[in-house]
């Protein structure tokens, strides 16, 4: 080992005991882990061998499970389906025939009319002599429009007419078709939930525990143990969020709608012409015709929406450690350019250990030269902590999740700050986080199946594939947090990003500033606790545009300078306050739909919620006047 200032008998000595303790007091060992039900010791291996599959199987008998509750006859509606889709087949094919005889016959016309026209010339030329020509346009001239009108008349109209009617009676078919078949799969789509997939995976694997929503208790965890901050800030708003824990250690997925002032380039552009006069070969003074496209632009500022999601993390383990990493993609690279970037990257690796220990900084190489360079943490701040972190056995798995090629690979950032963890990867921005079951209502059995296995599906591997790289240090699996001690009350029912995020599932209209021609950035403001509802205040910020012209000077070839317009847009803030009042009810969104539509919560809703209102992770958020009262008596818990 390179030495350090912090290196020497007595820190050596140090460092050897407080691993040996924080091994005995604090953890299980590797082979004890591995011989826990509720362990991935190896995460990749364990979804390519046990979850996938596993988990494929419980959405295909959860499925299998509604059938048989709704009673539908599958075969019957694919019957249905197969009709209504060569009924569509026929009407697009006869509606294709339709519009190429249409655009024959606007053919013939055209050619009808030019026909006309000749043959007047004809009879022009004719009147003024020229027998010749006018002989042949009036002999032309009336015998292609005969053709053409007997064309019309003889073959494509009676056609057009037969097409028309074909379209619409295979139209029709189809339509009596897609109403059968929308009456055959109601029972099943009336079946549908929202909390499905969190159910599934906590069956599929069991030492992941999902939260029905972002709960006050979850987050004075979070932020009373850990240090986690919850608002995203002024400039985002939370659009999406999931929280759990794994072995009891806490983790937080969240979306952000994320606003920054960038700016845009406008361009515009004028033809300038002037005349210049040479001498030609005769020696005379003969005018030379310019043109010349002058272009100009204007630089001005122009709001950037973009969304964020990250995974948060909270673990006691190596809790003085910090380094960050970044995703270089070497699952694309073979195995030969592997080596290179491996054997390229240990110099770098060896010049970072020599300015360590130059400057009194604690960092060494790991002696997995593939691990050091392909995982990247050369600015990590504690080498004893990192060791204990990343254990050969870790530091397999990390190495194998980098290079799989079948799956996401080494598409993740990774970031230690003391107790927490974040990531952020790629393939997390194309995840639909939210459970809907409008993902899955259909007409036809085949296609609700498939989409609802695929929603799960991806919803899953998305979930799991951010949290390997946690999942592949063992010593997170094996540290259990200490106990925390809760507050017996708090001063609200619901935190800042679950309020965020159940506004922002009502539609953007109930929250916008007058003439906002911008995504809004939603943020709420705690007004008060009443009971289990809360009264927020929702801050919806936008822009407005305001179109200006500016003339820019530009030299042109004629000697001249010219103003040249160049249209821009300004973007002016606005913003617009509107309160909401949340409370969580417990129901599936199928549940509250029954009793929204003529149950015990019609009568609330037409109080609370004639203005707007929403229904997300058990939680109704209603858009209220400052006036209004009694939200919490009239919504009942039923959870």
């Amino acid at each position: 080992m390179t030495k350090t200032v912090r290196s020497g008998p007595f820190f050596e000595f140090f460092d050897k005991i407080r691993i040996l303790c924080y091994n005995e007091c604090r953890t299980m060992s590797e082979e004890e882990l591995r011989t826990a039900d509720d362990s991935i010791l190896e995460p990749l291996a364990a979804y390519k061998t046990k979850y996938e599959s596993a988990f494929s199987k419980s959405c295909e008998e959860y499925f299998r499970d509604l059938v048989e509750r709704s009673g539908i006859d599958a075969a019957a509606n694919r019957a249905t389906v197969s009709k209504y889709d060569t009924e569509a087949r026929l009407a697009d094919a006869a509606g294709g025939r339709l519009s190429r005889y249409k655009a024959v016959k606007i053919a013939l016309i055209v050619l009808i009319v030019l026909c006309a026209v000749l043959l007047f010339a004809g009879i022009l030329l004719l009147v003024q002599g020229n027998t010749v020509v006018g002989a042949v346009l009036t002999a032309v001239g009336p015998s292609v429009i005969a053709g053409a009108v007997v064309l019309i008349a003889v073959v494509l109209s009676p056609r057009i007419k037969r097409s028309k009617a074909d379209q619409s009676a295979h139209r029709e078919k189809a339509e009596g078709y897609l109403h059968e078949a929308w009456k055959q799969m109601e029972p099943l789509n009336a079946l549908f939930e929202n909390n499905v997939t969190k159910k599934l995976i906590e069956r599929t694997v069991p030492l992941i525990e999902l939260d029905d929503y972002f709960d006050v208790r979850r987050y004075d965890y979070l932020n009373g143990k850990y240090g986690y901050a919850g608002d995203p800030g002024n400039n985002a708003s939370t659009v999406g969020i999931l929280t759990g824990e794994i072995l009891g250690n806490p983790f937080v997925v969240d979306r952000v709608l994320v606003h920054t002032m960038g700016s845009h380039t406008y361009f515009g552009s004028i033809v300038i012409t002037w005349v210049t006069y040479e001498t030609n070969s005769e020696g005379r003074s003969v005018p030379v015709h310019h043109s010349q496209t002058l272009t100009a632009s204007v630089t001005r500022p122009k709001p950037c929406y973009r969304r964020e999601t990250r995974l948060v993390y909270g673990n006691e383990a190596a809790p003085d450690l910090h380094f960050s990493r970044r995703p270089s993609h070497v699952e694309d690279l073979d195995e030969e350019a592997r080596e290179r970037k491996v054997k390229k990257g240990v110099g770098k690796i060896r010049k970072q250990q020599k300015k360590a220990m130059k400057s009194g900084k604690s960092f060494t190489e790991m002696g997995n030269e593939e691990f050091d360079v392909l995982f990247g943490a050369i600015d990590r701040d504690n080498d004893v902590e990192f060791r204990l972190l990343f254990t050969p056995l870790a530091q397999r798995n990390m190495v194998a999740l980098l290079t799989d090629s079948e799956r996401f690979g080494d598409d993740f950032y990774m970031r230690k700050a003391g107790c927490l963890n974040y990531i952020m990867s790629e393939h997390s921005a194309a995840w639909d986080m939210d459970e809907r079951r409008e993902n899955y209502l259909s007409y036809s059995f085949e296609r609700a199946k498939n989409s609802f296995m695929q929603f799960n599906m991806q919803y899953f591997r998305s979930l799991y594939f951010d949290l390997a790289p946690l999942l592949s240090i063992p010593l997170y699996q094996q540290h259990k947090p200490h106990e925390y001690l809760y507050h017996e009350s708090y001063p609200r029912n619901f935190t800042v990003q679950e309020t965020e995020y159940a506004v922002n599932r009502i539609e953007e209209s109930a929250f916008a500033p007058r003439g906002a021609a911008t995504p809004c950035i939603l943020k709420t403001s705690f007004l008060s606790k009443d009971g289990k509802s809360d009264r927020v205040r929702v801050t919806a910020s936008a822009y407005r545009e305001v179109p200006h012209t500016e003339f820019v000077p530009v030299f042109g070839g004629d000697g001249h300078m010219h103003s040249v317009p160049v249209d821009w847009i300004e973007y002016v803030p606005i913003a617009a306050d509107t309160d909401v009042e949340l409370k969580e009810i417990g129901l599936s969104d199928r549940e509250f739909r029954i009793e929204a539509e003529g149950g015990k919560y019609s009568a609330a809703l037409a109080k609370h919620g004639k203005y707007a209102y929403g229904y997300s992770h058990g939680i109704v958020c209603c858009v209220v006047p400052e006036e209004d009262s009694g939200f919490d008596g009239d919504f009942t818990i039923e959870k």
